[in-house]
């Protein structure tokens, strides 16, 4: 798989068709050649993830857990339950936020992030809880990823990703081993990867290698993510001044000058600028590439024969840069693009398909709700309660360092320092939120 051709797929129309012949142009073949390098897990586990990989014979155990985390994260009483974990945990922790001191934006946004996310996904018994070190060690196992791919000695050669892949392994097989359904207070998510682990016999300390594998899901992308909307949004006052308008008008409620309410679940219907901003920042850092595996001899769009055995490559970065699909701002970040009346103007179905920040088709990313409520509602809450500036008094949007084929939103080259202090005339403001 990994020495034959490489399709290199950019037209929309074209993706469109990859995305028409998931069964023939499919992802989960990468789930079999690479998954074990990613976690570690055994041989016994390998062939159990293998078999029926596509689902063609009923469910096999990748089936199973994708369509359990699809059912836990669509929109619903789940994603609800989670976002609302997830939004006490940010506020216990903004409640605290050091005020008047200089902070690396970017390690506060990951430690941030990491804690309320995985608390809101595993629950009380979260080992990052737990153990904060697992903080570190699971963006040292994230930066080797690519090197641990490659199999080659990796205790020699990445050691230290290595370790921190075994650490977090073992504490997440320690986990698994105390769980009890039908007694946990983890997710939905959660609970349906450990019933399909059950329902196939994988051992607790497979579970826990598996479980490394799906941190990159839930982390690798959304922290980045959450760093440059803040950053972006923060750097530009008159973006931050609207922004801050939207959501005042749109969804916040005043019982008293001092007592103020944050409507979570309708911030994406009504803050349209606040969407559309993160939106743009991922057309514009969004810089992965969607792959598929060719399963049989496929004519694509009646033009192109792609041969049994070779790799397809969806580049987003080269999507996402198009001027005959964007316009000729499209090197320029454009907070409004992607509000309404911007997207009824020609050409909006093309940029429909040529926007893949979480892929597309049967492998549009499962996740995609709960990640744009944690960045929507972080942000919200930091920006109504909190002023930002750079410690050095000019702010520049840092470049991204390429570390992980598994991630599509780089991290920055080098971090930015910055303080934090109360909003100005909101510093006595008590803040509530709802599930509205």
């Amino acid at each position: 798989m990994l020495n034959g051709k490489v399709y290199v797929v950019t037209s929309p129309d074209l993706i469109a068709a990859v995305n028409r012949n998931s069964k023939a142009l499919a992802f989960n073949p990468f789930i079999a050649q690479l998954g074990k390098r990613i976690t570690g897990h055994d041989e016994a586990t390998s062939q159990i993830v293998q078999h029926n990989l596509n689902g063609e014979h009923g469910p096999g155990y990748v089936t199973e857990v994708h369509d359990g985390i699809v059912a836990a994260l669509i929109p619903g009483t789940n994603l609800e339950n989670m976002t609302e974990q997830y939004i006490w945990e940010v506020i216990a922790r903004l409640d605290s936020l050091e005020t008047d001191k200089d902070i690396k934006l970017f390690a506060w946004t990951r430690n941030l992030v990491t804690l309320c996310s995985t608390t809101a996904i595993y629950g009380p018994e979260n080992p990052f809880s737990k153990n904060s070190k697992l903080v570190d060690l699971f963006w040292d196992f994230d930066r080797d990823l690519n090197l641990l791919i490659a199999d080659i000695f990796p205790g020699i050669i990445v050691p230290k990703g290595n370790r921190a892949r075994t650490e977090l392994g073992i504490a997440f097989q320690k986990y698994f081993e105390h769980y009890v359904p039908g007694q946990t207070q983890s997710s939905a998510m959660i609970q349906a990867r450990q019933s399909a682990n059950s329902n196939h016999g994988l051992s607790s300390w497979n579970q826990g290698r598996l479980e490394v594998g799906t941190l990159l899901g839930v982390l690798a992308n959304t922290v980045p993510s959450v760093f440059y909307l803040l950053v972006h949004i923060y750097s530009d006052q008159a973006l931050l001044r609207d922004i801050r308008g939207e959501l005042e008008l749109t969804c916040v409620s005043t019982m008293s000058p001092a007592k103020r309410t944050l409507h979570i679940m309708t911030m994406r219907e009504k803050c349209l600028l606040l969407h559309s901003t993160f939106q743009e920042l991922l057309r514009v850092h969004a810089l992965g590439a969607g792959a598929r595996f060719v399963r049989e001899d496929t004519m694509l769009d009646d033009q192109y024969l792609l041969k049994k055995g070779m790799v397809i490559q969806m580049p987003m970065a080269v999507m996402h840069s198009d001027p005959l699909i964007w316009g000729p701002d499209v090197e320029s970040f454009q907070p409004r693009r992607f509000l309404k009346h911007s997207e009824a103007t020609q050409g909006s179905k093309q940029k429909a398909t040529a926007y893949r920040p979480f892929g597309g088709g049967a492998s549009l990313c499962p996740g995609r709700h709960f990640v744009t409520l944690e960045a929507l509602a972080l942000t919200a809450y930091m920006v109504l309660r909190f002023d930002m500036s750079p410690s050095d008094g000019q702010w520049s949007i840092p470049a991204q360092k390429q570390e992980s084929l598994a991630t599509n939103v780089f991290p920055p080259e080098k971090d930015i320092l910055v303080k934090f202090s109360q909003r100005k005339g909101f510093e006595n403001a008590n803040w509530a939120f709802d599930m509205q």
